[in-house]
């Protein structure tokens, strides 16, 4: 019986450390900034909250494969995860060969939406995006605060066009990821827009290409011109490193 107390206290302890599992994602209706209707998926983890939480925008070509293997990770991390749809209450298959504005409207519909949630922590939500959805995270970083006041507390972006921020201050801390055998978004242009902001971390992944974390371009796939190559070693970095950027900025 002298070991019971020994015993609960290791108990304890590994139920400390084990991660917050991740409830099945739901479907959910919101408004964007703009007042159009948007849906996303919604992943929680498990418990009472109130938790830190990400809004996800997803890139030109629509929601990754892997989109609840990311909101499981994030969710299983400890944050509350809204993947946006951008697509499909629009009527939109891609969006690749044109700009996409309202990337922004959407990303602050989410911040607005989660914020409003008894189980979301509204000081404590991060934007991170995904190549065109990069370009969204990036515009929101240089202007956090939407019009309800309401503002985003961190950003990340991966494989971001990081020339159409050329110039930007960004106003909150920021993460970007990009392969540096990207053909598609190159990583030059991100070290030039990272270049003397002390709020800016940059990860250059050796080797990766443009959408290195979606297990559907395995082997490599050309797909509108663009060159888009899973790499699992890639993929597990970045994801990683977007989770301990996301302790740093917004705490667990």
């Amino acid at each position: 019986m002298r070991f019971l107390p020994i015993l609960l206290a290791v108990a304890a302890l590994a139920l400390l450390a084990a991660p917050c599992r991740a409830s099945p994602d739901r479907i959910v209706s919101f408004e964007s900034a703009a007042g159009e209707a948007i849906r996303g998926a919604l992943s929680m983890p498990s418990g009472a909250g109130p938790f830190p939480a990400v809004v996800l925008l997803h890139s030109c070509l629509g929601l990754p494969s892997n989109r609840r293997a990311i909101e499981t990770a994030l969710a299983d991390a400890g944050y509350a995860a809204l993947f946006v749809d951008e697509f499909s209450t629009r009527g939109l298959k891609e969006t690749c060969a044109v700009d996409f504005p309202q990337l922004v409207a959407d990303a602050f519909g989410a911040l607005a939406f989660l914020a409003g949630r008894p189980d979301v922590d509204s000081a404590r939500i991060a934007v991170v995006g995904f190549s065109q959805g990069g370009d969204g995270a990036l515009a929101a970083a240089a202007s956090p605060a939407g019009a309800n006041g309401l503002a985003f507390q961190a950003a990340a972006a991966f494989y971001p066009p990081c020339a159409n921020e050329a110039g930007k201050r960004l106003a909150i801390p920021t993460l970007i990821v990009v392969g540096s055998a990207d053909t598609v978004t190159p990583a030059a242009d991100c070290r030039r827009l990272a270049q003397g902001q002390d709020n800016v971390r940059l990860s250059v992944l050796p080797a990766a290409g443009h959408c290195f974390d979606d297990p559907a371009f395995a082997g490599g796939k050309s797909v509108m011109g663009m060159m888009l190559r899973y790499d699992a070693a890639a993929a597990r970095r970045g994801m990683a490193g977007l989770i301990a950027f996301l302790h740093d900025s917004l705490g667990r």
